[in-house]
This record gives C-alpha cells, structure tokens and sequence, in this order.
C-alpha cells in the first residue's frame, strides 16, 4: 500500500499526484492542513517528515519525503510506464530540470505566491503580533526564520519582482528546450515535465498570467495547453480542497 500525505494545493504535492496519477498508481491520501491547524507541525507528522513540509509517502512502511526524490522513486518502484527517457544525455537532462524546478521555481513560486495568497489569507485570523508568534512555534529552523520575516514584513516589492524576473527567465529556457520537441527532453514525457507543471499552474494562477501568453512563449503555451488536457492532470489537480474556509485556488 502507498499512502500519500499532502495538502490539496501545495504545489510539491500537486507534482507527486500527478506522477502517480500518469503512473496509474493506486494510492491512499492522507491529507494535512497546512493553515488552520498547522498539521505539518504536529510532532506525529514530523516524526514521518523532519523538515515539516509536504508531501510525504509510505510505501509499505518505508517513508520518503522531497517531492523530486519521490517521483523519481515512484518510476523506479513501478517501471510498467516509464517516465525516464533510455538515453543517458536526455535522462540527464530531465534531472536538470527537475534540479531547476526546486532551485529555481520552487523558491520564486514561494516569494511570488506569499503576497496575493497567504498573506491575505493569514491577515483574516491572525493580528501582525499573533501571526510572528505562531510562526514562531514553525519546528523547521530554516523555514521558520522566513515565515517570521514574512510575518513582520511581508515580501518587500523588489523581492517580488526579483522573483518573477527569475520566473520569466526560467520560461525562456522552457521556450527554448520545447523547440527540440513536444516536451522539455525531446519526444517523451518525462519526469521533467511532471516537476514543471505544478509550478506553470501556480505562475497561471498568480497576478501575471501573460508570462504564459502564446504572443509571449508559444511553445511553453502549447506545452501547457497539451499538459492540462492530459488524463493524469485532470486527476492529480482536481484534487477537491477539504478545508473550510480556505480561499486558495488551486
């Protein structure tokens, strides 16, 4: 049995959901509430994950946590559809991307996606005093520093617009990688598309949506168009929000 411990919009889950999902793996969910009661914090879930994040999974009983290592296991442990390209140079390929979505598109979706979103969200439960000091209590060090700053100071406007620089030029390399294919590596779809897409769903969703205009990128709009209308996408994110109350989309 797998279960899969996640929150219905994290984009880290999203990105497994849609790995098991194009791998047509049964799975069983488990799912944290991220903002009402801070489940990741609970010392039971940090006993499965330390860094206090999602997703997590137990495969039988042995656990993984970072959503990279985890697809990438999930193609190891159920080979029937692979998503790793044969060829050594397009498998490395595939793993730069995967390496970029996390050092790359990870951080700058987070910065990008904290005003508009969980600042919002936040500020309609907490005071400015309450809110530095439940994230206080965050059990991850590297994690809590940056929710306390946010939480005194929100993301400053140069940040943001740092972060979506970095945004825009990680969509031109996209552009440029899918002029050799339909996909990021070529003619098969990968684990590097998998890692990608959560992270075009959110810059879809944010307040600058015309990063994705055909006008702008027309093979990353063409890539995403063929990506959304995909069976295992229309599964992994359509993951219905359990949480009452939480406004966030997607």
């Amino acid at each position: 049995m797998l279960t899969l411990y996640h929150y219905w919009s994290s984009v880290c889950s999203q990105k497994v959901r849609l790995c098991l999902a194009e791998k047509d793996i049964e799975w069983e969910s488990r799912h944290v509430d991220l903002f009402n009661d801070f489940d990741h914090w609970n010392p039971d879930y940090v006993k499965l994950n330390r860094k206090a994040v999602v997703p997590t999974i137990d495969h039988d009983g042995r656990l993984l946590i970072e959503s990279n290592v985890i697809i990438e296991y999930l193609d190891d442990a159920f080979p029937d559809i692979p998503m790793k390209p044969a060829d050594a140079y397009a498998r490395g390929r595939m793993r730069l991307w995967m390496y970029d979505s996390e050092e790359i598109a990870h951080k700058h979706i987070n910065t990008a996606s904290y005003n508009p979103r969980h600042a919002v969200r936040l500020a309609t439960r907490y005071t400015k005093e309450e809110l530095v000091e439940v994230m206080s209590g965050h059990p991850n060090p590297e994690i809590r520093e940056r929710v306390v700053r946010r939480a005194r100071e929100g993301v400053p406007q140069a940040e943001e617009d740092a972060a979506y620089r970095a945004l825009d030029a990680l969509l031109d390399e996209m552009e440029e990688s899918l002029a050799a294919g339909p996909w990021l590596v070529g003619d098969m779809f990968t684990l590097a598309d998998i890692a990608m897409a959560s992270y075009v769903n959110r810059i879809d969703a944010l307040p600058r949506p015309e990063m994705l205009s055909p006008a702008i990128r027309p093979r990353v709009a063409d890539w995403w168009q063929r990506l959304q209308a995909r069976p295992g996408f229309i599964d992994a994110f359509s993951f219905p929000n359990p949480v009452a109350g939480d406004p966030m989309t997607r």
